[in-house]
């Protein structure tokens, strides 16, 4: 049903550490990192799934390395009222609610006593489409540490507008498809903590604005660390899935730091095919740190150009044309923290780019 865009890079991860620059000094500000699933099997597809057994070892690296795992609704609320997160405080998100992570990740998941949260697309469990939980699954996992979010009802493509649909028409069809699933979590489970992620992650100025409307805190797939500065109604997840599942990458995201960003300047999405090479503005809240350091790499291109247009200000642009259908920018820069070491800043951008006829590139 879903798959996650963006497999960026052969390995990000050797890319930020050949990096010949020297990391600064830097305040550690207010941050967590969510962990963001899907399949968790052997059997399913390669882009979607981690194994039961690298699953298992990614439980155990938090563990052995002192991380505390809150819910999901606690980190959101600890930073919108700007109270203090402790250093290595990370959330475990499961988008789909496939049947794998009630049989695999949750009986692990369990024996720590952890939270995590489930965002399920409510007709593929009433339909009782193949590899679905049920709802007694899903109220079962919730008696034990659960939460249960909204991945819509119908886990369509929302930036895709039907034909001859025209605004109006379109945000009334996507908050009848929104509604319709927060109406089933709350028949079945009882409750609902207003939690909605993006089908696809995919999302735009007018599908953000609909679900603010709602009352809805929104979650990308974007990858990145949360901050007190991030919008709550795009929230970045590092996914876990394919390649990028081994623990050297794993333990290098979860140490992630957000960019103090004020602002982000980009042309919405989905992009027509003729504007291939978006550029990218990141506004900082202070002067730019360590300019030197920052480096910016692009779906299939590698790095990006990056220039420095103002004391708090940055410019990325793309030297040839972006993918079609959905790809990213992503942003970092090293830095030292006293306590820990050497770490990196991240941000990540989301894409998505029409074809040659300006039509949907559907999964």
């Amino acid at each position: 049903m879903l798959k996650v865009y963006g497999l960026l890079f052969i390995s990000l991860f050797s890319i930020l550490l050949s990096a010949e620059t020297r990391p600064i000094k830097a305040e550690i500000p207010n941050h967590a990192a969510i962990l963001l699933y899907h399949h968790v099997a052997t059997t399913t597809p390669t882009t979607t799934t981690i194994s039961p057994d690298l699953f298992s070892q990614h439980l155990a690296y938090l563990a052995d390395n002192q991380f505390q795992v809150w819910p999901l609704g606690k980190i959101v609320s600890y930073l919108t009222l700007k109270k203090a997160i402790p250093d290595k405080v990370v959330a475990i998100t499961f988008d789909d609610g496939y049947q794998s992570v009630y049989e695999n990740a949750y009986p692990m998941i369990k024996r720590y006593g952890w939270p995590f949260t489930i965002f399920v697309s409510t007709n593929a469990i009433d339909q009782g489409y193949n590899r679905q939980v049920s709802w007694e699954q899903l109220r079962t996992m919730a008696d034990n540490g659960a939460s249960i979010g909204n991945h819509s009802a119908t886990h369509t493509h929302f930036l895709k507008r039907n034909e001859g649909e025209g605004l109006a028409k379109w945000q009334q069809r996507a908050t009848r498809d929104i509604m319709k699933a927060e109406r089933r979590i709350i028949e079945e489970i009882g409750h609902s903590e207003q939690l909605f992620a993006y089908p696809y992650g995919e999302y735009n100025r007018e599908l953000t604005a609909l679900v603010h409307q709602m009352g809805f805190i929104g979650f990308g797939q974007q990858s990145g660390p949360v901050g007190e500065l991030s919008n709550f109604l795009t929230i970045p997840r590092f996914p876990f899935s394919g390649r990028f599942t081994n623990l050297d990458d794993f333990a290098l995201k979860l140490m992630t730091l957000p960019f103090p960003l004020t602002a982000v300047v980009a042309p919405d999405t989905p992009l027509d095919h003729g504007n291939s090479k978006p550029k990218l503005t990141l506004k900082w809240t202070d002067a730019v740190p360590n300019f030197a350091a920052l480096r910016c790499f692009g779906s299939g291109q590698g790095n990006l150009a990056v220039k420095l247009t103002g004391n708090h200000q940055v410019v990325i642009t793309p030297s040839k044309e972006i993918p079609l259908g959905r790809s990213r920018y992503n942003c970092t820069a090293r830095i030292i923290d006293d306590a820990k070491g050497e770490r990196f800043y991240w941000y990540s951008k989301p894409w998505v780019r029409l074809n040659t006829n300006n039509q949907w590139i559907l999964d």
